[in-house]
């Protein structure tokens, strides 16, 4: 059991070695940066000003140094601490990433004084530098010992490595709580879309209620529409966002379901620019503000009326506008609860950045709707 669990855990430590993404890749790069930094200001206090020279090849060593430093803790160092943040630290595990970074450290420093042997850098060899003591009058030297700058490397890149450690696991911490919000809003707007279902298989079968009393070749005409609309709207609310201009075909057929019964009472006019189709907007949030608008404003009234649908860009933010007529107060009980689902799901969608107002000026009802301009769709 043990030693399939131990090549399971290896098999999932090579396999987090190739998976990274863009923020990960951008860490390690400031890491690399920062390592030769602080190496190099580490260094100056040991140098005179005439070793420029000396300083360069200084730099030189350190950009290995780094490049080592980065690679061992990618691959030896970030796939037990993923693994072990996931299934949760215990003691063993505690123990086993210990026994890591001290190896880490020692395999580092290894590294740096084998690097140091080099012909081309033996001029950074640290056992042969002396460092001169400028406040004394004879002179202070002092020499390490092979033995001495492994330990004291090793220290210093075991105090590196554990403080790389607790930036990644505070980093994935993060990550973790970021991703855990974006599934509970998703959560959210997924459940606030499926609240419309009732509410809008209410509206419909209404419509078609009134039209089997009025002509049942137009009710039979409707029901095929309404099948239609249904298999568009049950693909459609699987998502929680839908473009406008996918939310634009799928009021089409609801459209013309309300077309039949209410024929030249309902004017329709429609000005969607081309530049604001593909923005994101909460599923079915257009459906409902078009139904609001016929069950409030066009049904009740015997005299024709219209809804008017505007969508376009203004600089860094799009609006969509719908106006509708209103005359008659409606029979149906207003309850606000579609406007105000849409409101909700809006302010998880875009936080305070999005808004939906409402006025009524004479006989116009208009509802507007103002998101911020998404660049990259």
């Amino acid at each position: 059991m043990n030693s399939i669990n131990t090549s399971s855990y290896w098999r999932q430590h090579w396999q987090l070695c190739w998976q990274t993404n863009r923020a990960y890749r951008i860490g390690q790069l400031l890491t690399f940066v920062l390592f030769v930094s602080f190496y190099l200001l580490y260094s100056l206090p040991f140098m005179q000003d005439e070793q420029q020279a000396l300083l360069v090849t200084f730099f030189i060593r350190y950009l290995l140094e780094a490049g080592c430093f980065v690679l061992v803790s990618h691959f030896l160092l970030r796939p037990p601490l993923r693994i072990f943040y996931y299934r949760g630290f215990s003691f063993g595990a505690a123990m086993k990433f210990a026994l890591m970074l001290v190896l880490a450290a020692l395999l580092l420093a290894v590294v740096s004084v084998f690097i140091s042997f080099l012909p081309a850098l033996n001029s950074t060899d640290m056992q042969q530098i002396a460092i001169v003591n400028k406040d004394s009058a004879e002179g202070l030297q002092m020499h390490f010992s092979l033995t001495t700058l492994v330990v004291m490397m090793w220290s210093m890149h075991l105090g590196l490595y554990i403080l790389w450690s607790l930036f990644y696991i505070g980093w994935q911490m993060r990550q973790s709580r970021k991703a855990l919000q974006q599934e509970m809003q998703q959560a959210r707007l997924q459940q606030l879309t499926n609240q419309l279902n009732p509410h809008f298989l209410f509206n419909a079968l209404n419509s078609i209620r009134a039209l089997i009393f009025e002509d049942q070749h137009k009710a039979a005409d409707t029901v095929t529409q309404l099948a239609e609309l249904f298999r568009v709207h049950l693909q459609a609310h699987l998502r929680p966002t839908a473009t406008l201009q996918e939310e634009w075909l799928l009021c089409q057929h609801y459209l013309k379901i309300e077309q039949v019964r209410l024929e030249q009472r309902l004017q329709l006019k429609v000005n969607i620019a081309d530049d604001v189709a593909q923005q994101l907007l909460p599923t079915l949030c257009l459906l409902t503000l078009l139904e609001n608008a016929v069950k409030h404003g066009i049904s009740p009234n015997a005299a024709p009326g219209s809804i008017e649908i505007n969508a376009g860009r203004q600089g860094n933010r799009w609006q969509l506008v719908i106006t509708n007529t209103v005359g008659a107060r409606s029979d149906s009980q207003c309850t606000g609860t579609g406007l105000s689902n849409c409101r909700k799901r809006l302010q998880l969608m875009c936080g305070e950045q999005a808004s939906i107002t409402t006025e009524q000026h004479n006989n116009l009802y208009t509802v507007r709707l103002e998101l911020p301009y998404a660049h990259s769709l």
